[in-house]
Parts: C-alpha cells; sequence; structure tokens
C-alpha cells in the first residue's frame, strides 16, 4: 500500500477541521509548556499532556486517535512521541514542532524534575499515574531519571524525527525555546501573524533571552514529566 493510500485509509473516519492540526513532539524540559501557551495565543486550542480517561485509552490501544482531537487542534508533550508517525498519516497536512535544548542544561532540568516519584502525585488521580507510568517506560525505558540512557534517548528523538520528516520543511519546524527562539519562527511556521507581546516562558528557570510573562496554564494543563 502506498504513503498517499496509507494517509487517506488512516484519516477518513476522523473528524476533519478547517485548519491543521498541530502537535509538540519535543521530549519534557524542553519547553513544551511554553509552547503551548504560545500557540494559544496564536489562536491553537491545543492540550498540554492530556491526562484524561479517553487519552490513556488510545496510548493503550495505540491507535493515536485521541478523542479530544475531534474537538481541539492538538497535543504537546510525550503523549505525541510515541505516536507521531501515526498522528501524521492520521491528520494529512498536520504541522509538527519539534522543541530541543542544550542537553547537558536539559538533563539537569530532568533530573530535578525526576525527583518526585510518580507514586507520590496519586492528588492527580489514578489514570494521571497509570498514564505517566505508560508514558515514561514507552519513551524513556524506565521510571526513574538515568542520565546515560536519557542522553541516548534525548539524541535518538531528535534524529529520528528530523530522518522522518526529512524533505519536508513545511511540515517540522525544530525549536529551541530555551535558547532564545520564539514567535518569530513558530508564526511563520504556522502562517500566521507575529503577536506584539513576548514568547512566554512557563515552569522553567528564567534566561536572559526570553523573559516570562504573567501567561497562566490553562486548567486541563498537567506539568510536563
Amino acid at each position: 500500500m502506498s504513503e498517499s493510500r496509507s494517509r487517506t485509509t488512516a484519516h477518513e473516519h476522523l473528524p476533519v477541521s478547517g485548519r491543521p492540526k498541530v502537535f509538540g513532539l519535543g521530549l519534557s524540559r524542553t519547553g513544551t509548556l511554553s509552547l503551548t501557551a504560545a500557540l494559544r495565543t496564536l489562536g491553537f486550542d491545543i492540550a498540554h499532556y492530556p491526562a484524561d480517561q479517553g487519552t490513556y485509552h488510545a496510548l493503550l490501544k495505540g491507535t493515536a486517535r485521541f478523542p479530544l482531537l475531534a474537538e481541539r487542534d492538538g497535543i504537546t508533550d510525550i503523549t505525541v512521541v510515541p505516536y507521531y508517525e501515526e498522528l501524521d498519516l492520521a491528520w494529512p497536512g498536520a504541522k509538527f514542532i519539534l522543541t530541543v535544548r542544550e542537553e547537558a542544561d536539559w538533563l539537569r532540568s530532568c533530573e530535578r524534575h525526576w525527583q518526585r516519584p510518580i507514586e507520590t502525585k496519586a492528588d492527580q488521580g489514578e489514570v494521571y499515574l497509570d498514564l505517566q507510568r505508560f508514558l515514561r517506560a514507552a519513551v524513556y525505558g524506565c521510571h526513574a531519571f538515568q542520565p546515560q540512557r536519557f542522553a541516548r534517548v534525548y539524541r535518538r528523538h531528535i534524529e529520528q524525527v528530523k530522518r522522518y520528516f526529512a524533505g519536508r520543511e513545511g511540515d517540522l519546524l525544530v525549536l529551541d525555546i530555551c535558547g532564545g527562539q520564539g514567535y518569530e519562527l513558530l508564526a511563520r511556521f504556522l502562517g500566521v501573524p507575529v503577536p506584539d507581546e513576548p514568547f512566554p516562558e512557563l515552569n522553567r528557570r528564567a534566561t536572559t533571552v526570553n523573559r516570562p510573562t504573567a501567561a497562566t496554564p490553562a486548567p486541563d494543563t498537567k506539568k510536563p514529566l
């Protein structure tokens, strides 16, 4: 079966909207929450790391047919990572944004964030705990921080994404938010005007390049893994 035919087949039973879906397929701690806030400013209704029952069941089934995409414009964070190829096939014309970060800085951020065991997050509900266990195992192959493993996963993920989208510059944007890149690249990639406001910086330490704004995550936003 040809790629064009498989794209059509995967898409024909999915809801169709008048705008492209947008998916952030960067690993956690690469600015995924800031990206989500920026996409919302640009007019896209994006879910960051959704932890609802429908999303969890879609992850378990391996179909990437997330029910929330019937109404929302996309998803960011590692929910996307295991299934970005399937999402590409299911949503022709979708835009993908790979957030990256200087590796040593990313590892330090992950080490701080992963200090809290999954089991201590029971207040966020059993579905959240199960979903986080699943995604951490699927993406990193572990539930506890392991610097050498994380470094391998980070390098391999970037390499594989770039290889998959090779020759499709209009479909993939590599964005270094932590390094100061922001609306100029993002808005142009999505074909929308550049807003006259600072790029949001959420859930990470401020830098002299990207100064934080007063933006607040929407109620459905979960902290990245």
